[in-house]
């Protein structure tokens, strides 16, 4: 499977949302980049820019969104679990 690479800029254009605040994304540790030293961003960081972005528009504030990105992560971890037990 080949994995898509976003600079930083490309993954701003991709979600919407100025490069600083992507910056500031990972800054506040809520973006992992796929490549820490290049800030390469592959396509489940995107997909996670994006959803800040909607919990954002929604009203949602800065302390709240580490939660809720935690929870998410937790039900991810916990689907990615279940399908490897029913694949096994």
């Amino acid at each position: 499977m080949k994995i898509t690479i976003f600079a930083v800029n490309e993954a701003a254009k991709e979600c919407g949302v100025a490069q600083e605040a992507i910056l500031q994304f990972i800054e506040d540790e809520w973006v992992e980049p796929f490549d820490q030293y290049k800030l390469s961003l592959d396509q489940e960081d995107v997909e996670r820019i994006k959803l800040i972005k909607e919990l954002k528009g929604l009203g949602v504030n800065d302390e709240a969104v580490p939660i809720i990105l935690h929870l998410i992560d937790q039900i991810n971890a916990l689907h990615w679990g279940l399908r490897q037990g029913l694949n096994h």
